[in-house]
């Protein structure tokens, strides 16, 4: 019992160690190299605990279940956590003594590391149960290359087998709890992410899809009374409506980025139906100081300059001149606004240029 209530200690001092991995890194593998450094010290630490606080079958015999934070260190961050980890019990081994047991410790390791990183790129693309079957045939073979080594250096002893079996137990039953315990974790990060992501396109698929009726009735007037008096300039503004509601209702690319050029484009197409309507009181100016083949979202200029004319324009009967998103960057639009003068709308988006492919 003294044994079992060792290996429960040490398991505890496991559990608690992984627990505190999860809560702050969920979702994350040890591709970062902080998260690695973080990753070695908590499973370092839990093998250095595992150590410290064994299970002795004699006064010269002790066995702990290291191989837990070792094997899941390695499968989930790869070789440079398994050497780290392995160099910590090595290390540490030779501190608490130099006896028979630390020829058993680097035979061991020697053996199974290999397998055990080659193992590591599969174990990443399995899917939870594959990774725990996976997981379970290495400890396995884990434990059954240290009875051998340690039956070749000390002997065969019936009492030492059956503690072994009791190790093996706790061992699998416990790196099958952990992968599952991971697995299940990462999975919910997973889908909270991707609402969060469905979320965000919802709400700016509304933003794009709000087409006011009073818009759409007035420059179909607007091009009602044109097609009599001025029929060309109707079927310009036809065409203009058609450029604009086709931009506006295209939801496919809601997750793409467009060029400044198009933008302009459907902005000029916007400013052309609103002209219609308000004559000579609309004054626009394009004053474009960047390369037009520079990618940003799509509809990032329209409203604001519909925004503008709407507050700006249809308020004051001598009119005006238009002169000039935080869902997909984070950052907040800067107005700076005078009464009487004006407003300017500001903000920054990181520039992506176009990248041609083929010859």
């Amino acid at each position: 019992m003294d044994m079992l209530k060792d290996f429960l200690l040490q398991l505890a001092c496991i559990t608690t160690l992984v627990f505190a991995y999860q809560i702050f890194f969920a979702g994350k593998v040890g591709r970062d190299r902080y998260v690695k450094t973080i990753m070695i010290v908590l499973l370092g630490l839990s093998i250095v605990l595992c150590m410290t606080f064994p299970a002795y079958i004699t006064s010269n015999i002790r066995m702990d279940i290291r191989i837990i934070p070792l094997l899941l260190g390695t499968l989930y961050g790869g070789w440079e956590i398994g050497a780290g980890l392995s160099a910590i019990i090595v290390l540490y081994r030779l501190f608490l003594g130099f006896d028979l047991g630390i020829f058993t410790t680097i035979a061991t390791l020697a053996v199974t590391m290999p397998v055990i990183v080659l193992a590591h790129k599969r174990f990443t693309k399995a899917r939870m149960n594959a990774k725990i079957r996976i997981a379970l045939i290495l400890s396995v073979s884990y434990w059954l290359v240290g009875v051998l080594i340690g039956t070749c250096i000390r002997g065969f002893s019936f009492h030492t087998f059956q503690v072994q079996l009791i190790y093996l137990v706790i061992t699998v039953t416990a790196i099958a709890y952990f992968i599952s315990l991971k697995e299940t974790i990462d999975e919910m990060v997973r889908k909270h992410r991707q609402l969060q992501s469905e979320a965000k396109d919802a709400e700016i698929a509304f933003l794009r899809s709000q087409i006011k009726p009073h818009f759409l009735y007035n420059s179909l007037n607007s091009i009602a009374a044109l097609c009599i008096d001025e029929p060309r300039k109707a079927e310009q503004l036809t065409l203009d409506l058609s450029q604009y509601l086709r931009s506006s209702f295209d939801f496919k690319q809601l997750d793409t980025l467009t060029t400044i050029k198009n933008e302009l484009e459907l902005l000029q197409a916007y400013l052309n139906i609103e002209r219609a309507r308000f004559g000579s009181r609309l004054d626009v100016e394009y004053d474009v100081d960047a390369d037009l083949d520079i990618q940003v979202p799509p509809l990032v200029l329209q409203p604001l300059v519909e925004n503008a004319i709407k507050h700006g324009l249809m308020s004051n009967l001598r009119g005006g001149t238009v002169k000039r998103i935080q869902l997909l960057y984070g950052q907040s639009l800067r107005i700076h606004s005078e009464e009487g003068i004006g407003t300017k709308v500001i903000f920054d988006l990181p520039a992506q240029s176009i990248k041609l492919v083929g010859g």
